[in-house]
């Protein structure tokens, strides 16, 4: 992708980007994402009326917003404000284009959304990791991927195991004014269920019929509703590349899966210890490099 697209494509997100006036209703949440979260040292913002910056040296592109969803069957992982916030974990303060442009601005490669005819072929496209950053109720900084906020329904405690791809989504020509429209913008930011319209999807077969859902919010590790969050989307080196079963996540090894976690057979007071530890993400021992991505992304939260 050639930096001039690039900057049409930033161009054509600017002019369709509202107002603050989108954010209406939301204002009191705004004030406390402020609060906790400045603007990152080192990177660029994007639009003046979203929350997202992007920083090329670090392959990655930061975007605010808070807990929409606890609870519930997901369609998406996030949507911007004012969309599918009834099956999305996060909302953000942005448009979906804005934060597609950031993503070419840092390096990412489109790949193409998923199709289902005449036979399946799941979406291709950079490998994005999204990690995810806020304050616990003591005010200690906190930084999670993703996925472990995903539970795979039908298991006791697995959880979505692959990254995400930059699909890039498709504009749509509206034939009587012909203005375009990007597809995304109305509601598939970061997708779990598959769909033609998706900016980032999942690269497996994931249907967005009701009948077919795969994941549900893992309620226990997710904090309240309405509690500000910064989303790092992280691309990840091409030659590392999303497997099923082995988690790509920057120099991380995988966490260790839940469900082979050793539980105590005995005892009623045994058995509640083990299911309040299926509700906490893996507790792996972190290596040096892990400690210091953390190090370094909690430096994106306010003191």
């Amino acid at each position: 992708m050639k930096m001039t697209q690039v900057v049409l494509l930033l161009g054509v997100a600017l002019y369709a980007t509202p107002s603050s006036g989108q954010w209406n209703g939301r204002e009191a949440i705004i004030k406390e994402v402020e609060k906790t979260f400045g603007d990152p040292p080192g990177m660029t913002r994007l639009d003046p009326t979203s929350r997202v910056w992007a920083d090329r040296k670090a392959g990655r592109v930061v975007v605010d917003g808070y807990i929409a969803l606890r609870a519930g069957q997901l369609e998406m992982f996030a949507c911007p404000v004012g969309t599918k916030e009834h099956e999305s974990i996060v909302a953000v303060f942005s448009k979906a284009q804005v934060i597609h442009a950031g993503l070419l601005a840092i390096g990412a490669k489109v790949g193409s959304p998923v199709t289902w005819e005449p036979k399946y072929e799941p979406p291709t496209g950079s490998e994005i990791q999204v990690l995810v950053l806020w304050k616990d109720k003591e005010g200690n900084k906190k930084v999670v991927d993703a996925r472990q906020w995903i539970h795979e329904m039908g298991t006791e405690a697995d959880t979505l195991d692959t990254n995400f791809v930059f699909a890039g989504s498709s504009f749509w020509k509206d034939p009587e004014t012909g203005k375009e429209h990007y597809q995304a913008e109305s509601g598939d930011l970061i997708c779990v269920s598959n769909f033609s319209t998706a900016t980032l999807d999942v690269p497996i077969e994931s249907s967005k019929a009701n009948s077919g859902l795969l994941f549900a919010t893992f309620t226990e590790r997710i904090p309240d509703r309405e509690t500000p969050v910064r989303l790092v989307l992280q691309v990840i080196n091409e030659k590392r590349t999303a497997s099923l079963n082995t988690p790509a996540v920057l120099t991380e090894k995988s966490p260790t899966p839940l469900d082979e976690v050793k539980r105590p057979a005995i005892g009623p007071a045994a058995e509640k210890a083990a299911n309040k530890a299926a509700q906490e993400p893996p507790t792996a021992k972190q290596s040096e490099a892990e400690q210091r991505r953390d190090a370094e992304l909690k430096q994106l939260i306010r003191d």
